[in-house]
């Protein structure tokens, strides 16, 4: 395998996980990034994030001197062959992508540059943004050098699987590109038994869009789905299974029902791609119901709560799980900050508890919030308990404990852990998302 020497403009976690599986796959690999807390926080072994398994990766390739650190960017980019930008992309509040960051890095890499560079934009960019990173080098370098569009489909919780084992590649290439750059991007993915896709830059870029955009909607999808079983008795497990048993459909498919999605990837690259339809003069009618769906899907299940516990002022409620999704601490359009503020304004006391996520929440809520580490600690005394993110170690809870705890057996299943005849059998209110007529659960006793 031909090995090459890559700097990876943008140390978060884009750029840190590209860094790391780079440097693993034999690279020799530098990360920069121009704040010096953070190049300071890695060079001594530390994570700005919580990902499984990275930490001990990036440990492996330092001592293997194939991953190193640095702020400042002239020792970064010296005698680089392919600079990978990394860099965020926040959205703005019209929906529109923020690519000020890319434009600083261009900046930075076009004061740096030699000749011959390729440079690699990873991080998701409006669809055309390969031009316009082109037209900004240009204005301080004059000499040679590439661009070529390579979007991440990283999965936080997983990443590290997500990129060593990916299900694909997509190298979006300028039209005056060179058999040399193709050769050069075949070999830094060489390590990785996965299908090229090679297209043009525009075509790349959309692609990210697209991928996202679609998983989205089968998130929203299948919560409508969910919506009509509580109005008709049915169990949107049991349809979900059924869909996913279908070979065009597929196991893999994102049909679980739930509070919806969240994250940095899917709500934002949604806002984006509608933006880029107006701005197109194409109103994309379909996002626009998506991204709703996924919005309605947190107010309903506070709604929930609030059906198990009408006067909920000065009650205290439970939450299990802070983060998106398990096995991360990002906190980043997670559900349980809307569910959070809304239960704020209703006068709740909320006791919440995340296995990794409770030091970035503290960060937000401050004293507003009571955090535990032990589940148990948080359910103790609450009127309601309400899961949010279906961690194993929520699953693993052992029931009649819970019910002991609880000042009332009330349960929201916001992610469908448990088996609501299990639930009911054992004497909680349980309500989870689809599973069922609501309305039996407020039957008299």
């Amino acid at each position: 395998m031909t090995r090459h020497a890559i700097t990876i403009v943008g140390s978060g976690y884009v750029g840190l996980v590209t860094g790391a599986c780079l440097a693993k796959l034999g690279h020799r690999v530098v990360c920069h990034d121009i704040d010096t807390k953070k190049i300071s926080l890695l060079k001594r072994g530390s994570m700005p994030f919580f990902e499984p398994g990275l930490r001990e990766i990036i440990l492996q390739s330092v001592r293997q001197k194939r991953l190193t650190f640095e702020s400042d960017p002239v020792t970064a980019l010296r005698g680089s062959e392919v600079i990978f930008i990394t860099v965020g992309t926040p959205s703005r509040k019209d929906g529109s992508v923020d690519i000020s960051y890319v434009k600083s890095a261009a900046k930075s890499i076009a004061a740096n540059l030699r000749g011959g560079e390729i440079i690699v934009s990873k991080s998701t960019v409006p669809i055309g943004a390969s031009l316009l990173l082109r037209r900004s080098i240009q204005r301080t370098f004059s000499g040679h050098f590439s661009i070529v569009s390579n979007p991440e489909f990283l999965r936080e919780g997983v990443a590290l699987g997500a990129f060593l084992k990916a299900d694909r590649i997509i190298l979006g290439y300028e039209q005056q590109v060179t058999a040399r750059v193709k050769k050069i991007m075949r070999e830094i993915y060489a390590g990785i038994k996965a299908p090229i896709i090679e297209t043009n830059n525009r075509t790349a870029e959309l692609i990210k869009y697209a991928a996202n955009v679609f998983l989205a909607s089968h998130i929203s999808f299948i919560n409508s789905i969910a919506r009509l079983c509580e109005e008709i008795g049915a169990d949107v497990e049991v349809v979900s299974a059924a869909l996913k048993a279908d070979p065009r459909i597929g196991q893999r498919a994102f049909l679980s029902a739930g509070i919806g999605y969240g994250g940095l990837c899917f709500p934002k690259d949604i806002r984006a791609l509608i933006r880029i339809s107006q701005k197109l003069g194409y109103r994309f009618k379909f996002l626009d119901v998506v991204d709703q769906i996924n919005k309605d899907q947190r107010k309903f299940f506070v709604q929930r709560i609030r059906m198990l516990v009408p006067k909920i002022k000065g009650k205290k409620v439970a939450l299990l799980g802070l983060s998106f999704k398990p096995q991360t601490d990002d906190l980043r359009d997670a559900p349980s900050l809307d569910i959070i503020k809304s239960l704020l304004r209703a006068g709740a006391k909320l006791h919440v508890t995340d296995p990794v996520a409770i030091n970035s929440t503290r960060r937000i809520f401050g004293s507003l919030l009571t955090y535990h580490r032990n589940p148990y600690d948080a359910l103790r005394g609450a009127h309601v308990a309400a899961i949010i993110t279906e961690w194993p170690q929520f699953t693993a809870l052992k029931l009649e404990k819970m019910k002991k705890l609880l000042a009332e057996p009330n349960i929201v299943d916001g992610r469908n852990i448990y088996d609501p005849e299990t639930m009911r059998h054992l004497g909680f209110r349980y309500i989870g998302i689809g599973r069922g007529y609501i309305r039996e659960i407020f039957v008299k006793k």
